[in-house]
């Protein structure tokens, strides 16, 4: 089972790296767990998805909302089907030029089928939240 994981992680990342977000929602089960934490009513990509066509959106509003620079993966744990990937990740915010930088973790389960079951990114959500937000006018 470490195999089929660790390789469905392999493609997964692989297909984001090349920008085939199509591609990397397919890898996803008809039922997921996916949760990226956070201030959901400032940051529309983030929260709770349930099945491949909400990663899908989560890809778009990705998109809309920030440039990629940095999606750095450091490592990857594997053990049966279950995994954690840690890395870096710098992003600059498409309305206002903020940059994101922070460490990352994801825990991933993958079934059977080779298909990811369970999605939950950590990272430092208040900077994200942070940069988002428009720069207050100074009294």
């Amino acid at each position: 089972m470490s195999d089929r994981t660790q390789a469905t992680l392999d493609e997964l990342f692989r297909r984001m790296s090349t920008g085939d977000t199509d591609g990397a929602s397919e890898l996803f089960a008809d039922s997921v767990a996916w949760d990226i934490p956070g201030a959901t009513e400032l940051v529309p990509w983030i929260g709770p998805r349930r099945n491949p066509a909400e990663i899908r959106e989560f890809y778009d509003l990705l998109d809309k909302g920030l440039i990629k620079d940095r999606f750095d993966v450091e490592r990857v744990l594997v053990d049966g089907p279950h995994a954690v990937a840690a890395g870096r990740l710098r992003s600059i915010i498409r309305g206002n030029g903020k940059v994101i930088e922070s460490a990352f973790t994801i825990q991933f389960e993958v079934n059977d089928d080779g298909l990811i079951t369970k999605y939950l990114l950590l990272e430092d959500s208040w900077h994200v939240a942070n940069a988002v937000v428009p720069d207050q006018p100074r009294a």
